[in-house]
């Protein structure tokens, strides 16, 4: 290193160290760090297979008692956000059961959530007094805010996936939490942006209800009505049939931050490669099949929980003739915020 060039690292040393006492930074040595040229996923494609999970729900439910906990959860979270709750970037999940006789008791948060019902039928979830069913491949959602108890007056364990924007929420520092006490006010959830985003997919309005209980039609998707609506809906290039879960007001996505689908395969023929800026959260809802995600292989079969981390390829094969997948997405988030980008490649 000649002197001339000694001197100007020497100065630029220096700037730095005196910027530093200001608590600033130079962008000139760190600009490609900092604007990189494409997403980088911090999280790897992750599983939790059922077979694996179910046992855990088992003891759950022998070795804790709701008098001992506000939710019966196991949260599932990777490894690669250092213990925190978090299942995929601004996504968080979990398996939740109750038993019968059992009440979690109502409870509200700023945080969204959704409920997908993977075993088991005769509980409730009351949401703001609105009484929502919930039985196999039932949806209901929580909004932020609303008033929202567990239930189940009827027989056998109930098993339901939470998908909630946990992440997020926290990031954001934007958490807030409160326990229901006698006279409590109800907050009813605002409509969501009322453009759809895919044209691709049909979609499944909430069910109808009586007019006693119109609110509750912005809560509840039935789980049947929602595979008949997929098995009617017209089949896509590469033989997989899509659906939306829209709100009830705005026919824009569920929540503002978490967009829903069902996703119906062809058996033995793999969807198109796609990649995007959003995340998901996949339940399988029913039959086996494998994902392609970058370079990992996932085989699945029913009550499968798995990730699709964000920029990455990804393509998905039936094995059986009624495979099903259930999909927890931040896409509206991505999209309201300008930051959603997708892509497919080429036949």
């Amino acid at each position: 290193m000649n002197q001339a060039v000694a001197a100007t690292a020497a100065a630029a040393s220096d700037l730095v160290d005196a910027l530093a006492t200001c608590h600033a930074q130079p962008l000139w040595d760190r600009y490609h760090r900092v604007t990189r040229r494409l997403p980088a996923a911090a999280d790897a494609p992750w599983q939790w297979r059922w077979t694996d999970m179910e046992p855990l729900i088992g003891r759950a439910c022998a070795e804790v008692s709701m008098e001992d906990a506000e939710r019966r959860v196991l949260l599932l979270t990777h490894p690669a956000f250092a213990g925190a709750v978090a299942t995929t970037t601004n996504l968080s999940s979990g398996l939740q059961t109750l038993l019968p006789g059992e009440v979690a008791r109502p409870h509200r948060h700023a945080l969204q959530a959704i409920r997908y019902v993977m075993e088991g039928a005769g509980a409730v979830t009351s949401v703001n007094d609105h009484r929502c069913a919930m039985e196999v491949g039932d949806l209901v959602l929580t909004p932020a805010w609303t008033w929202h108890e567990h239930i189940h007056p009827g027989s056998g364990r109930v098993v339901w996936f939470d998908g909630l924007d946990l992440p997020l929420c926290t990031q954001l520092d934007s958490m807030f939490f409160e326990i229901a006490t006698p006279g409590a006010v109800a907050v009813e959830a605002l409509p969501t942006r009322s453009a759809s985003l895919r044209s691709d997919a049909v979609p499944l309005a909430p069910d109808a209800c009586d007019a006693a209980l119109a609110g509750a039609s912005r809560y509840r998707f039935s789980g049947e009505r929602a595979r008949e609506a997929l098995r009617r809906a017209p089949a896509r290039a590469d033989g997989s049939r899509l659906l939306r879960y829209v709100d009830g007001v705005s026919a824009g996505a569920v929540l503002p931050t978490l967009d829903c689908y069902l996703m119906g395969l062809a058996a033995g023929q793999a969807t198109r490669r796609c990649r995007s800026t959003s995340n998901a959260v996949c339940v399988v809802a029913s039959g086996s099949g494998r994902s392609v995600v970058a370079d990992t292989v996932i085989a699945w079969t029913a009550n499968d929980v798995f990730t699709l981390p964000h920029w990455n390829w990804i393509s998905h094969t039936a094995t059986s003739q009624d495979a099903v997948i259930f999909m927890m997405t931040d896409r509206e988030l991505m999209a309201c915020m300008g930051y959603l980008r997708e892509e497919e490649s080429e036949p």
